[in-house]
């Protein structure tokens, strides 16, 4: 291992150290529409092995505030003992500083990835070495983390003791290479570096005082997203604005221009959308702080997030609540328009359950807004042609008994179908899956569903009476017709549906079954 860079120690005396390069938050996995919460994977996967063979390992994010993230990052790139490079998400960033540690170092980097990943390796990286585990999409099971925690520091302690070997048994020998650099450009020798101060790593915080709130002269910038994140959990809007603003200039160094992480900016956003909510002595909150607080959270997202070309699902969904929630404070269909176009991208990328349902109910909604006719059906058929996908998304997670067992939303896939097949008229099942669930999810997760119900069937039935009044021929009507089939000598079946000679046609749809003798 490469000796600290000032005062001469021995290495039994120095415990090594670990550069995780790697996103934190969630991120979007873009093939699947997954999202990976990074930092479960380093807390409960990359860490704890690490504890394991006694290594200090962490990201650029658990450097202290001192000094800039860009600098530190690439002073331990170089300098780290070792290298744990997370592929998941196909993260550019990620990406970029592993070709930094490839081209520096040619040995003790270790590629590790999210299973589905290997599904669509690019094309340079296929011939590498990469671990694979298994994330499940918010959560990590314990029997994966286990595992994976058996499996990683056990190859840690491998590499560990192989360099060892070699520094002490045969140190002119050059290592075996994981660089496809130096293993392809036979005789290339690492850069020597001399660097103009001394870097000191984090401090080693054994598992069990991980959760102690850091001295205020040691925060990290981990600390204060943790701080934030709980200011937030205990609704405690301005705190965290506070924490998040403080971080964002951390990132930008008060540049213009600077680009600091999405997962803040979002956090921030949201936020500052949620500050607006408070409510007063009469118990509600005040509109125009509301309106104010939405613009502001809008103009965030505008500035740092790009809503309007990004793929990102989960500012597509900080983009469409923020527009939805204007909506239902101004009744301006502009913003339920744009609530949609978000909310319906985000669908479309994620293939969640959660944005479908509600794009799905905004169409309905939005039906009900326009004048009876055929912008108004087409509006509310789309709605019914979300749903029927959302079912279908919710209909394979509960087919997957395993998968389901181990998910913290079981009660929300199915609430989700039971409003999906509400909305495409398919009351019964509805009902089924109501009963089925009935003694089994919170009172909360109970009293949204009957809110959102009662909701959507006061605006099925507003459509409904919409349709009954509207003049005719401007609204689809479904007629049945009794059809006249005639079986041919080419073996082909000719149907002569009875339709009236004084209506337009818009549609025909067949239905057919055949018996056998």
């Amino acid at each position: 291992m490469q000796d600290a860079v000032t005062e001469p120690s021995t290495e039994a005396a120095r415990q090594l150290t670990c550069f995780v390069v790697t996103g934190f938050g969630k991120k979007t996995d873009y093939v699947t529409g997954r999202v990976l919460n990074l930092d479960q994977t380093f807390r409960q996967l990359v860490q704890p092995a690490c504890d394991r063979v006694d290594v200090n390992c962490f990201r650029a994010i658990d450097a202290n505030l001192t000094g800039q993230i860009d600098s530190i990052m690439y002073r331990w790139i170089f300098e780290a003992d070792l290298v744990i490079a997370d592929l998941s998400t196909l993260n550019a960033n990620v990406f970029y500083e592993l070709g930094v540690r490839h081209a520096q170092r040619p040995n003790t980097t270790v590629l590790i990835a999210e299973s589905l990943l290997l599904e669509r390796i690019p094309f340079d990286l296929s011939s590498f070495v990469i671990h694979q585990y298994e994330h499940g999409g918010e959560e990590i099971g314990a029997p994966e983390q286990e595992r994976f925690v058996s499996y990683l520091s056990e190859l840690l302690d491998k590499i560990i003791g192989v360099e060892m070997s070699r520094r002490k048994s045969s140190p002119e020998l050059p290592p075996e290479s994981d660089s496809p650099i130096y293993r392809n450009l036979k005789g290339m020798k690492p850069p020597e570096y001399a660097p103009e101060s001394y870097l000191e790593p984090p401090a080693y915080i054994p598992p069990e005082d991980r959760d102690q709130p850091p001295a205020a002269d040691g925060a990290t910038l981990a600390d204060l997203l943790r701080s934030a994140e709980s200011a937030m959990a205990e609704k405690r809007f301005e705190d965290a604005i506070g924490l998040l603003d403080r971080l964002v200039q951390s990132q930008t160094e008060g540049a213009s221009g600077g680009k600091p992480d999405v997962y803040i900016v979002q956090k921030l956003a949201l936020a500052t959308y949620k500050a607006g909510e408070r409510t007063g002595s009469s118990g509600t909150a005040d509109p125009d702080r509301a309106i104010a607080a939405l613009y502001q959270a809008e103009e965030i997202l505008e500035t740092h997030c790009a809503p309007g070309i990004t793929n990102d699902p989960e500012t597509l969904g900080l983009a469409g609540a923020i527009n939805k929630r204007l909506f239902e404070l101004t009744d301006d269909m502009e913003f339920l328009d744009r609530a949609i176009r978000f909310y319906e991208r985000g669908f479309y990328i994620k293939q969640d359950y959660y944005n479908g349902i509600n794009v799905a109910f905004m169409y309905s909604l939005r039906a009900t807004r326009l004048e009876p006719g055929f912008d108004a059906t087409v509006s509310y058929g789309h709605a019914n042609m979300i749903r029927a996908q959302v079912a279908r998304i919710c209909e394979d997670l509960v087919s997957d008994e395993e998968g389901l067992a181990s998910r913290g939303d079981r009660e929300w896939i199915y609430l989700t179908l039971a409003e999906a097949y509400l909305g495409m008229g398919r009351s019964g099942d509805a009902e089924r899956i109501e009963r089925k669930i009935e003694r089994q999810i919170s009172d909360f997760a109970k009293a949204s569903y009957q809110q959102q119900k009662a909701k959507l069937l006061a605006i099925m039935e507003l459509f409904e009476d919409g349709a009954k009044g509207s003049p005719a021929g401007q609204s689809f009507e479904s007629v049945s017709v009794r059809p006249v089939a005639t079986l041919q000598e080419n073996g082909l079946i000719s149907f002569r549906p009875d339709i009236a000679t004084d209506r337009q046609v818009r549609s025909l749809e067949v239905t057919y079954r055949i018996d056998y003798d």
